[in-house]
């Protein structure tokens, strides 16, 4: 609003060109930070519009600013308005040329603001649209059952419903992506349904609805894990389509909202794109991340309850020790407080607001003359959908509202209001022992292949001790390649009837024994084994392989969900006898679906820091513009 009376006021007054106002400052800071590093954020885009809708006013103060505006917005309108350069690009030469003409615009500005940049990217972008490709694409999932165990229920509604299924009437006009429909009607469906007995097919009426949505619907019946999991599905998918992968895979869940949110920003945009068929397209979309929660030093990494099994998970899929990325726990945790606040500013840094990372590093490094960090809004994934559309959303987020506090007083309640303040109290270890934690784990996890009817000879390090199924497997992951794998006395039975914890029980009750034996035997018993499958002599070629990015920060960070577009050469980084591997061992697959979904993205070439969509130096504008990133932290017991 103060931006507004400012224009005015000028405007008004008949001053001529003056950039010099806040926001002018802070889009021309903004816009060479995004031409140099590919930095654009919310706030961006929300200048951006402000500027554009009172270009009329605008253009008589500071048309450089405009025309920057006008720049980045063509950025974005490319993909989805077809006269989008010439409509745009138009305005334009018109603005620059009445700028030139009634000298509102200098030599100097032309020089300073980065306008020979953006007509540069506009027109790469356009002629990439414009050199057109045969490009396909798949949408993968894995289904158990119609409830989920938050007793949700998951009939895939948000498949059927505009964007992506049939128009029910109520959509815009088609002029930018609120108004979508059918978008999914060029991409196959591949749904995996879990034959578990206590797993339920998707019903038919509702497999109808789906396959009108979708360019070809394939439902495949497959074993997985015993537990909730969705990577043996993906795994299974990329096994079986090694030789004709499509040139993009759509990875999702079925409730997959609950990670990308109600409105699938990142995704229905990503569908634009591949609508387009361009060489743009193929080049922008190597890795496409649709979750909108990242994660930063999750506790599933450090946690004293966590640590050795991600350790193990690290050791088996990527080849060495974890404690080679030189990664440890964060020096300090915070305590989550919504409602209070703490008094005083700490350090020098003053009223300067800044982002919650950032104001609990400086206070980090305050030691005790800062107590905590107090922010203006909660930073919660969920709220988002809580506070409804987008726009209304961004008005109260609080992106760069935190400081450090000294907060002698302690923590004080903060007056009612729309938007509750929220504070963090910090509890940090010692500087001297700062870099403790869980001691490494000398051994990696195994994967294994089931075989019916065998048995492997001899007792691994002279182990003879009768054990349950998983007591058995991790036993032999301990002895390392002292064990070739275990052997039970016969395979767990299922019917109609068998429940999940009736199986889990059965696991438990099961006679197995460690084996050092290379070689199978048939059984004469009906006995079972569990094969050690060692990893690939391929794997450390594709895990040293990583795109030219570097990593996003020194720590450890992801999207949640392992939800992604990944293009087909990126999928084939990874050898196919280790996703093989990883396809066979559901019960594997089920213990470590939540350490799968946190390297997701490092499997296939992005770094293990991985950029926010906003920071990613790769991804266009038009895979950012709107689409919030929330961040959750491990130093807030987040795992």
């Amino acid at each position: 609003m103060r931006f507004l009376v400012w224009i005015l006021l000028h405007a008004a007054a008949e001053l001529p060109s003056n950039c010099d106002a806040p926001d002018f400052t802070v889009m021309l800071v903004r816009s060479r930070a995004y031409y140099r590093s590919g930095f654009f954020e919310l706030s961006d885009s929300e200048r951006v519009a402000r500027i554009l809708e009172s270009r009329e006013l605008i253009k008589e103060i500071c048309p450089a600013a405009l025309l920057q505006a006008i720049l980045l917005k063509l950025e974005e309108n490319l993909v989805y308005q077809t006269d989008a350069f010439q409509s745009l690009m138009a305005q334009y030469t018109l603005y620059l040329h009445e700028a030139i003409r009634n000298e509102k615009i200098t030599p100097d500005e032309m020089k300073t603001w980065p306008l020979d940049e953006g007509v540069q990217r506009v027109m790469n972008i356009s002629e990439a649209l414009a050199q057109k490709r045969s490009l396909s694409s798949a949408m993968v999932m894995n289904y158990c059952q119609m409830i989920d165990r938050f007793g949700t229920s998951h009939e895939l509604d948000w498949i059927l419903e505009p964007p992506f299924g049939e128009s029910r009437g109520d959509g815009g006009d088609g002029g930018d992506d609120t108004g979508d429909t059918g978008l999914l009607t060029d991409t196959d469906f591949y749904i995996y349904q879990v034959d578990w007995p206590w797993c339920a097919p998707l019903k038919d009426e509702v497999l109808a609805k789906v396959r009108r949505a979708v360019r070809k619907l394939h439902v495949i019946s497959y074993s997985a894990g015993p537990r909730r999991e969705e990577q043996t599905a993906y795994f299974k998918y990329i096994a079986d389509h090694w030789e004709n992968l499509p040139d993009f895979t759509i990875f999702v869940h079925p409730d997959a909202d609950e990670h990308q949110g109600s409105q699938f920003l990142a995704l229905r945009r990503a569908l634009k794109l591949i609508k387009t068929q361009s060489k743009f397209a193929q080049e922008a979309l190597g890795y496409y991340p649709l979750a909108q929660q990242m994660v930063i030093e999750p506790m599933r990494v450090w946690g004293k309850d966590f640590a050795p099994i991600w350790q193990r998970f690290w050791h088996r899929v990527f080849g060495h020790p974890w404690t080679d990325m030189g990664l440890g726990p964060p020096r300090c945790k915070w305590q989550k407080h919504v409602g209070y606040y703490l008094l005083g500013h700490a350090g020098h840094t003053g009223r300067t607001r800044t982002s919650l990372p950032a104001a609990k590093a400086t206070c980090a490094q305050l030691d005790e003359e800062c107590l905590g960090v107090t922010c203006l809004s909660p930073l919660e994934p969920a709220e988002l959908d809580e506070l409804g559309e987008v726009p209304l959303f961004r008005d109260r987020w609080g992106r760069h509202s935190c400081t450090a506090r000294r907060g002698a007083e302690g923590l004080q309640e903060s007056p009612e209001r729309e938007v509750a303040e929220v504070s963090y109290i910090k509890s940090c270890r010692s500087a001297h022992n700062a870099d403790a934690s869980v001691a490494a784990s000398a051994t990696a996890g195994s994967t294994y292949r089931a075989v019916n009817n065998s048995f492997l000879f001899g007792y691994a390090a002279g182990d003879e001790v009768v054990r349950g199924e998983l007591e058995a497997r991790r036993r032999c992951d301990e002895l390392g390649e002292d064990c070739a794998g275990f052997t039970c006395e016969s395979f767990i039975p299922l019917t109609k009837s068998t429940t999940k914890q009736g199986y889990a029980d059965a696991q438990k009750a099961q006679s197995c024994t460690v084996r050092a034996g290379s070689e199978l035997i048939q059984s004469p018993s009906s006995e079972f084994t569990f094969v050690k499958i060692p990893p690939s002599a391929d794997l450390q070629k594709s895990v040293s392989r990583v795109t030219s990015k570097t990593n996003a920060s020194r720590v450890f960070q992801f999207y949640t969900g392992s939800q992604s577009i990944v293009r087909k050469d990126r999928l084939q980084w990874w050898p196919l006898e280790e996703i093989e591997n990883f396809a066979a061992d559901g019960v594997w697959c089920s213990s470590t679906t939540g350490l799968f979904e946190a390297v997701w993205h490092r499997m296939f070439g992005e770094p293990l820091s991985q950029h926010a969509r906003e920071s990613d130096p790769a991804l266009p504008l038009y895979l950012k513009w709107e689409i919030p990133t929330f961040f959750s932290y491990g130093d807030e017991e987040v795992i």
